[in-house]
């Protein structure tokens, strides 16, 4: 049995309606937003008074804040230059203490750190 005309037509404004509702949703996820998906929630339940639709749209664009694994997010906490080497030491001492290190190959380590300094 055919579809009729008015099906068709449903189809295509429930998908207007949508391109025109989820914005704020679609935005989310295009950036990878870490709350997507209450960005998602929030535009569903509450997309409708305007004023949640507005909400959502300007939290789905919002800046993303990603910390890196290797870099602390204070610059307080960050390691200064000099800082750099005596980590460094410290991180071969660690081997060391591990038996991952000998003591000849700790002595050589530690020399070249000492001498990038």
């Amino acid at each position: 049995m055919a579809a009729d005309v008015n099906t068709y037509m449903g189809i295509g404004t429930a998908v207007t309606a949508a391109l025109f509702y989820f914005p704020p949703t679609i935005v989310a996820w295009i950036r990878q937003h870490p709350n997507r998906v209450s960005i998602f929630l929030l535009n569903l339940l509450l997309g409708w008074t305007v004023i949640g639709w507005f909400v959502a749209l300007i939290w789905s664009a919002s800046a993303i804040r990603r910390n890196r694994v290797d870099e602390p997010s204070t610059p307080a906490a960050r390691p200064a230059a000099e800082n750099d080497s005596y980590r460094r030491l410290e991180q071969l001492a660690d081997l060391k203490e591990r038996g991952h290190l000998t003591q000849e190959e700790f002595d050589e380590e530690k020399r070249r750190v000492l001498k990038g300094r």
